[in-house]
Formats: C-alpha cells, structure tokens, sequence
C-alpha cells in the first residue's frame, strides 16, 4: 500500500478500499457513491440477469464488512451510500447479509431531467441509502426522505459521476462524529464538504487520475477558505395541519 497523502485534516489513499480499509484507524461515519453497475453484468450476458445482481451484492457485502471494520464492531455509525433503482434489491441484500440495518432510503430530486431511450423515462431523482450500525441515530429527527438539490449534466470536475457539494455538506451536516470515510473518493467532493463542515476526513480513490484531482481539489478547497462559508440551512420538520 501507499503511503496517504495527507493536506490539512484530510488522509487520502490510492488504491482498492477493501485493501486500504482494514488497515486505517476508527472513522465515524461513512459517506460514499460506489459505483452503481459494479458486477451486474456477466461477460458477454451469459448469466441470467437476476444472478448478475446477486452476484453484484457479494461484492456489496464485503464493501460493508469493510466499512464495519472501519468504524468498529461495537461503535456506533452513519452509512450513507448512493444508489438507483436497478442496485437498489442487490445492495439491500448485501446490507442484510453484512448483519446491518436497513434504516431509510432518501430520494434525492436533481430538479433537472436528464436524457431517456426510447422506451425508458427520462431520470429525475437517485436514492441515498441510511444504514446504521450499533443504535446509531441522527440528532435531526425532522429530517424528510425527500431532498431537492438542483443538478444538471455539466460537472464542475468533469468526474462522471460527480454529486452536488451542497447535497453531500448536507449529509455530513446531519450525521454526527469527527470523521467522514469515503472509500470511493473520485474528485473529492466529500472531502470539501467534511472541511467546509469541520470535520476530519479519510478518502479511497483506486483509480488514479481522480486520486490526483480530489489532491488539487482538496488543496484548493483549503486555500480558498471554503470551510469557513455559511453551511447550507437544516431542515426543519413541518408543522403538522
């Protein structure tokens, strides 16, 4: 393994996270967006598709053993995970196979329509998965499972895959610990939003042109005194009619 590289109060590795992770020191929470289509599809499509998704939630399972390794078998955490609606029955039976709970699924509104085939609806939304480990909870218990945050098909770093910063501060403003772990770092933006909200981060980034954007982000980040800008605003539960 590489030695982390390390700028201001964020630990970052290169490399595959079910190596790194049993090596770090305890984290607090896990806030994360794998890779959505990971192993579901066999080469060439031999397997029925049903098997390609079981398949894809070993690989699931042992991604949460990992985070459990992480933020220890007796103490209690905050997974958040990105997901769709195809990775939604393999991840599920990957948590309950790790021995973790299920807890909620928040629907994250992009308040844009990206583009559809032919027969498909045009997507409007992906799913963030709560898991608790250990009797964890949130301090905030007004939160909704609804979360609107505005997105469009232009990414500030160009990472494919990349979510709104104000949508991730948001998730590390609600869960509470000193340290945030994002074993599939791409370009950083979870780190950016562990500084902005004062937090200490560890990140996994395997691929390595992405390990070095999320280095300069970081920097930057730190450089422009993004952690001291006024956070997003909580939610605030409703009142009831």
């Amino acid at each position: 393994m590489t030695q982390p590289v390390v700028i201001g109060d964020c630990t970052l590795y290169q490399g595959d996270c079910l190596d790194i992770l049993p090596t770090l020191g305890k984290v607090d929470a896990v806030v994360t967006d794998p890779p959505y289509n990971f192993s579901t599809s066999s080469a060439g499509g031999k397997m029925h598709p049903w098997g390609d998704a079981v398949n894809s939630s070993f690989w699931f399972s042992a991604v949460f053993r990992a985070f459990q390794d992480a933020i220890g078998p007796a103490r209690p955490g905050i997974i958040w995970q990105f997901l769709n609606w195809k990775t939604f029955i393999p991840l599920q039976k990957a948590v309950w196979d790790a021995g973790l709970k299920f807890d909620s699924l928040l629907v994250w509104d992009k308040e844009w329509i990206g583009p559809g085939g032919n027969v498909g609806l045009r997507p409007s939304y992906e799913l963030v998965a709560l898991i608790s480990m250990n009797d964890a909870s949130l301090p905030n218990r007004g939160l909704p499972d609804i979360w609107r945050s505005q997105w469009a098909s232009q990414r500030p770093t160009g990472h494919p895959a990349e979510k709104p910063l104000d949508l991730i501060e948001r998730l590390v403003m609600e869960t509470p610990g000193k340290t945030i772990l994002d074993p599939f770092m791409g370009s950083g933006t979870t780190a950016c939003a562990a500084i902005r909200q004062r937090r200490k981060f560890v990140g996994v980034e395997i691929d390595p042109n992405w390990f070095d954007v999320a280095c300069r982000r970081i920097e930057a980040a730190y450089k422009q005194g993004d952690m001291f800008r006024e956070p997003p605003p909580k939610f605030k539960q409703e009142a009831m009619l």
